[in-house]
């Protein structure tokens, strides 16, 4: 029975089916008794969209916030609309479209490891991601990170569809074109694409360096990772010239960047919002004497940035922000390096080590954590793994994605949910990494992505020709 051909494609569509069922009951029930800054921005600027046409016109940062969550949220008011939806904020219709698209995610990652390694690695992964609980209840919040999961691994799925089908530059583009949607969606993906085609375009030109001139590899990097880098400017375009017009100034997708540069090198409050609050309660408290009887972590963030913005009355409160940013990286960096550097890591082991509750629920179980923590080295293990005995480049481009978010999150603010959109990903390319690390092949092929010859079989004795020798 386990080795019917079949029974892999009944496994992924039974996983797929009780993915929905778990996502589903969350949708139902939503946890809206509590909503967050974010999730009530979402909601104002999603009503706004659908409703009047605009972009928050009436919210004082509206492009603090990236345009992906608020675009969904506005489709799915726009179609079925709610009676207390602009009331509150809380669009029901949203959280039924977070189902489907956790529904979308697991079946991408059964595709995605099933690309890489094989059905079983498939099933593996699709039942990992379809029972990750931060990710299901993550359903039951109006935030961006199920939608940024979704395009997140869409994208790699897309490039593993590229790269194994070596297929043209369309192929490579649609891959291009769902990393700029995941950036609309998660902003600090922004570096991503560009990194991945830089880096993939240099790999194949040194792989085949001494095979033909070295003006084709050229060629066939253009149109396999250039053509990705090239969907990822114009589909993000639009936004980036929409929001700089309206700022007055080059505005990539966001301008919230600042004020979480600050929090996280603010060495006295460990690089947290709350710690930040918790450093400066005196102050705050002398200065807004309404905030008598009110716990410190309820004090708006705003008023305590306000505190270092004042500093520097000429400049806006961004631009005072980044300054004050660009002073605590240098001087805690350079007089307090060991202590700057443990706050770092904190912020990453925050990040990877914690797992996300939502609905402002703190507590977290010691089974769940450790769970959380089994995944992420298991999964950071099997892509190295992979990596070095595959050579595989989307299992790479994963692990470069997940190094260059950590690095993001250990600078700026990190919270646990920041490593839900990641989550689905490293699971799929990590068990894909296994299984290849483990997995003895009969024999092993070598091919230059995007070209159309066929792969040089490296398993038999006889020497390759040397017109496609890597």
């Amino acid at each position: 029975m386990l080795r019917s051909p079949r029974l892999p494609y009944v496994l992924v569509l039974a996983i797929v089916a009780l993915s929905f069922g778990l996502n589903a009951r969350n949708a139902a029930s939503p946890r809206s008794a509590y909503q967050s800054a974010d999730e009530r921005a979402y909601g104002k600027l999603a009503i706004d969209i659908a409703d009047a046409h605009r972009y928050g016109a009436g919210m004082r940062e509206p492009l603090h916030w990236p345009p992906g969550a608020p675009v969904l949220f506005a489709i799915g008011h726009k179609l079925f609309p709610g009676a207390a939806d602009a009331k509150r904020y809380d669009i029901r219709a949203a959280y039924w479209e977070q189902a489907l698209l956790t529904t979308g995610t697991t079946a991408l990652a059964a595709i995605l490891a099933w690309l890489l390694a094989g059905p079983w690695a498939g099933v593996v992964a699709g039942a990992i991601v379809a029972t990750y609980p931060p990710l299901i209840g993550a359903t039951g919040d109006q935030l961006s990170e199920p939608l940024g999961a979704f395009l997140l691994i869409g994208a790699f799925t897309a490039l593993a569809f590229a790269y194994k089908r070596r297929a043209g530059p369309w192929r490579w583009a649609a891959a291009g074109a769902l990393f700029a949607l995941a950036i609309l969606t998660r902003t600090d993906l922004l570096p991503l694409p560009f990194l991945l085609a830089g880096l993939g375009a240099l790999v194949l030109v040194w792989r085949a360096r001494e095979v033909r001139p070295l003006g084709r590899h050229w060629r066939r990097a253009l149109l396999t990772w250039g053509a990705l880098a090239a969907a990822t400017v114009v589909v993000l375009a639009p936004w980036t010239i929409y929001a700089s017009a309206k700022e007055g100034k080059l505005v990539p997708v966001t301008k919230g960047s600042a004020a979480a540069l600050f929090v996280g090198t603010y060495l006295p409050g460990g690089g947290t919002t709350v710690g930040m609050k918790m450093a400066l309660e005196p102050e705050l408290r002398r200065r807004h004497p309404e905030y008598d009887g009110i716990k410190t972590y309820k004090i708006p963030a705003a008023d305590a940035l306000e505190l270092f913005a004042e500093k520097h009355p000429g400049l806006s409160r961004d631009a005072a922000l980044q300054k004050e940013a660009r002073h605590n990286l240098v001087h805690y960096a350079t007089t307090q390096p060991v202590e700057f550097l443990r706050m770092a890591f904190s912020k990453a082991k925050r990040m990877w080590f914690f797992y996300y509750r939502g609905g402002g629920v703190h507590y977290i179980s010691s089974v769940a954590r450790g769970w959380q923590i089994f995944l992420v080295v298991a999964g950071t293990l099997g892509l190295l793994a992979g990596l070095w005995r595959r050579r595989d480049p989307v299992v790479g481009a994963v692990l470069l994605t997940v190094a260059l978010s950590t690095a993001v999150h250990a600078i700026v603010v990190s919270q646990a949910r920041y490593n839900l959109p990641l989550m689905p990903s490293l699971v799929a390319a990590g068990v894909a990494g296994w299984w290849l690390a483990l997995r003895r092949p009969a024999q092993r092929t070598v091919n230059v992505p995007g070209d159309d010859d066929s792969p040089v079989d490296t398993g038999t004795k006889a020497p390759p020709s040397p017109a496609r020798a890597v």
